[in-house]
């Protein structure tokens, strides 16, 4: 429950203090969607408030998550409180101005806190140091894939066409030696072994470094290994996107040696390759309907590209079980790409959205993400109740809204089959989320009525959650304002869609 901080405090400062003891206490005991700033959030009543953390050694500035931000300073809407543990700087809490009005209280709780702060900060620079670690492999990671490109491209454009030149020249002297039946053999035998050595050198080349990424990308390069001669392959991939390059190279590698695998190994007759982005990130697999039993071995193909994988924040995985065939798949992680791209057409339903029912400025959606749009919904499914209490017509207009506004095809695919019932102030705590509970409650309602008049139980339970929110009094104006929307939506349809059916 979010109570605003001047009614808190005045429970008495001695219960408040220790209320925010009891919340940093168990930190270690709730669950991983809670953190010191939650708990510092819900306890001083300021949605808003946000830790920066000050990176040992360095004295950069992080987040919780270990990711760097600029130097917190003070601004209109932000007060920034200094935080010391033993003399020594090592944190600060970006703030409600209001909260200064009383600098003892605010003084009470930092100090409450102050082993917690220390905590996750050396938390948060651990963080850091394994992105940063996680970086340096990936950025060597794909310098060796790009010196695997350039000889590669060597070796076509060299030896390879050096090769090709010299079998002309001896099927050529082969011709010109008919007479001599002896030499004319040599001569062909020999343009044989070096045809065969071109066709090695060009599966050398091949192995080190795709050609056809340049022009296909990762969805005709697996098109080219399942056409490849071998076992009969269902490819079933679902990438709308380019990817990073390093990303789709690696998951290249890890199809081509899976099925190299099964075509020697897995007494297979069929093999299933699929590959699909989602919120997690790309997934790739090969299936077989093989004898199974198969187990990784040091120094083989498949630990090479575990460590690939790895190098890339993923993950690889082996299931094999004796006369049931074999799956191996791949996980990568995608951060920010591609869930928060948006093409140009995305881009301008959501501006037009936005326009249309806030009169926002359409720049105040650029940073919008696919992700964003889901959390969203997702907080009206809890704020009326939990999904379980949502109907099939209430989803489809929810997610009806959000397709309007131009979200991803994975987006609507979820909200289509999510089925958790979080709680609002988790979902809200959500990045980006805190100071949405407003337009959340506004959403929710309309959701609800989409299927008629909002019911005695519908109201109650986005009632608790207004409630929740420190939002019961704003509840009757936006039922206003719903209403008001459907009783327009009505003599719309009255003056514009009745006298046209009346014609048909």
């Amino acid at each position: 429950m979010v109570i605003s901080w001047p009614r808190q405090w005045r429970l008495g400062d001695r219960r408040a203090a220790q209320r925010l003891v009891e919340l940093v206490a168990g930190l270690q005991t709730v669950g991983p969607g809670d953190t010191l700033r939650n708990a510092l959030r819900r306890s001083l009543g300021d949605p808003g408030l946000d830790i920066a953390y000050l990176r040992i050694g360095s004295g950069g500035w992080i987040d919780e998550r270990g990711q760097s931000m600029t130097e917190p300073v003070h601004t209109a809407g932000r007060a920034v409180t200094p935080i010391d543990c033993g003399g020594k700087p090592i944190a600060a809490l970006v703030h409600d101005p209001a909260l200064l009005r009383n600098p003892g209280r605010l003084k009470a709780a930092v100090d409450a806190a102050t082993l917690a702060f220390e905590n996750e900060q050396q938390r948060a620079d651990l963080r850091a140091e394994i992105a940063e670690l996680r970086a340096s492999r990936a950025r060597i990671l794909e310098a060796v894939d790009l010196e695997r490109q350039r000889a590669e491209r060597n070796l076509h454009d060299g030896a390879q066409q050096r090769l090709v030149g010299v079998a002309l020249m001896l099927r050529l002297a082969g011709n010109r030696s008919s007479a001599d039946a002896a030499l004319s053999a040599i001569l062909t035998n020999a343009a044989g072994e070096l045809d065969g050595a071109i066709a090695e050198l060009r599966e050398l080349a091949r192995g080190m470094h795709p050609a056809i990424f340049a022009a296909t990308g990762l969805v005709g390069a697996l098109e080219s290994l399942a056409e490849r001669p071998g076992v009969p392959v269902d490819l079933q991939v679902d990438v709308p996107v380019p990817l990073p390059d390093v990303v789709e190279v690696a998951a290249y590698y890890v199809v081509a040696e899976a099925l190299a695998n099964v075509t020697k190994h897995a007494d297979a007759t069929h093999a299933v390759v699929s590959a699909v982005v989602t919120p997690q990130g790309l997934r790739v697999a090969v299936s077989d309907d093989g004898s199974g039993g198969a187990r990784p071995s040091p120094g083989s193909g498949l630990e090479g590209l575990s460590d690939r994988v790895s190098a890339l924040g993923g993950r690889l995985e082996l299931s094999s079980v004796p006369e049931e065939g074999t799956t191996i798949s791949a996980r990568f992680p995608l951060g920010d790409h591609p869930l928060a791209v948006r093409d140009p057409h995305s881009l301008t339903a959501l501006r037009w959205v936005g326009w249309e029912m806030y009169e926002l400025p359409a720049e105040m959606y650029d940073q919008l993400t696919h992700e964003d749009q889901r959390s969203w919904v997702r907080a009206m499914f809890a704020a009326a109740g939990g999904v379980s209490h949502v109907t099939p017509r209430q989803r489809e207009w929810a997610i009806g809204f959000e397709a309007a506004a131009g979200a991803a095809p994975w987006v609507l695919e979820d909200l289509r089959t999510y089925d958790v019932d979080e709680t609002i102030e988790n979902t809200l705590a959500l990045p980006g989320m805190a100071a949405g509970g407003r337009g959340v409650l506004y959403c929710t309602l309309r959701m609800c009525t989409a299927d008629g008049d909002l019911t005695a139980d519908e109201l109650a339970r986005i009632t608790r959650t207004a409630d929740g929110l420190g939002l019961r009094d704003l509840l009757p104006d936006l039922q206003r304002l719903v209403e008001q929307e459907r009783i327009l939506q009505d003599q719309r349809f009255e003056v514009l869609v009745a006298p046209a059916l009346q014609h048909r």
